[in-house]
């Protein structure tokens, strides 16, 4: 069990905390709306404006710890099972939080996205 969480337990909560922070920025670049690159000035101003927000600057912190969970993680687990499960479940975790948080719009491509990175995840598990 301890090497379970060490591992698959560190890889997961590094996918959530990287989605949790991404889902929050996409929330603020939402109310912003989209970034115009008309000068240095007004694109430095926007990402001033995008971090400037206690959930936002949160965030920023968030997704700074989540590649030390994964460092965590890969100095117990081989680099080949463990980049395929925090992508597959970053992916899955972002879909799922992009429907329901965010309102996007579900597709079919999208459910059988996720019906297919579950069946490669459960085929590294099960080695």
């Amino acid at each position: 069990m301890k090497d379970f969480i060490f591992t698959w337990g560190f890889i997961m909560t590094a996918a959530v905390f990287d989605v949790v922070a991404v889902i929050l920025i996409k929330m603020r670049l939402n109310i912003l709306g989209p970034v115009k690159f008309s000068s240095f000035t007004e694109t430095f101003t926007y990402c001033i404006n995008v971090i400037s927000t206690v959930q936002t600057f949160f965030a920023t912190l968030v997704i700074l710890l989540s590649p030390v969970l994964y460092g965590f993680a890969l100095s117990r687990i081989n680099l080949s099972t463990a980049y395929p499960l925090i992508i597959g479940f970053s992916a899955i975790s972002l879909v799922l939080c992009s429907i329901f948080i965010l309102n996007e719009p579900v597709s079919t491509n999208k459910l059988i996205g996720i019906i297919t990175i579950v069946c490669g995840i459960s085929l590294i598990y099960w080695k």
